[in-house]
């Protein structure tokens, strides 16, 4: 009885000693075999690899096409006058040859909206290609991309957005919208 007590921890013993072996044997940031690696140095071999890590080749992007890996794979399909000077591969819209879409890939986070607005019930938008839209939704407090947030005529307790955007209509923020036709 008392072989088959001392079995169990036996087997433990020798197990952490193999992965205390392993870890030992795992060089550290600076190539030392061995070394103790302190939570500071973590910190900035994550900051070095962050630095070394490619830049996303647009700034903003409304229309992100992403993969659901982990990290994702995204290519910004947003339609151009021009491409971004960070863009390697820019070439004409398939839909309106006058426009331009990078088909740079970024891996990560396809990075913040371009529109001064996430989301717009009211939408009024020009008729060209691509549309100049401007939203008079009334909210509380305007997105973080907006840069004229003006108080509402109608209610000063509102606000609105008075920037114009020239890009995709905006998606409505309601499904009421939605199902009323939106606008």
């Amino acid at each position: 009885m008392g072989m088959k007590r001392c079995i169990l921890p036996s087997i433990l013993l020798m197990l952490s000693l193999e992965a205390a072996l392993l870890v030992a044997g795992r060089p550290s940031v600076d190539g030392e075999v061995g070394a103790i690696l302190l939570p500071s140095q973590g910190q900035v071999a994550d900051q070095q690899a962050a630095m070394a890590a490619p830049k996303r080749p647009w700034k903003c992007c409304d229309r992100a096409r992403c993969t659901r890996s982990i990290p994702p794979i995204c290519t910004c399909v947003d339609e151009a006058f021009e491409c971004a000077s960070t863009c390697k591969a820019c070439v004409p819209s398939t839909r309106n040859p006058s426009l331009q879409v990078c088909e740079d890939q970024y891996v990560g986070d396809p990075g913040p909206i371009c529109r001064p607005w996430e989301c717009c019930d009211s939408a009024a938008c020009t008729k060209t290609d691509p549309p100049t839209c401007r939203c008079g939704d009334e909210v509380e407090r305007c997105a973080p991309t907006c840069k004229t947030c003006e108080p509402s005529t109608s209610d000063p307790s509102l606000n609105v957005c008075r920037d114009a955007y020239t890009g995709a209509i905006p998606p409505t923020c309601t499904p009421e919208a939605v199902a009323a036709g939106g606008n």
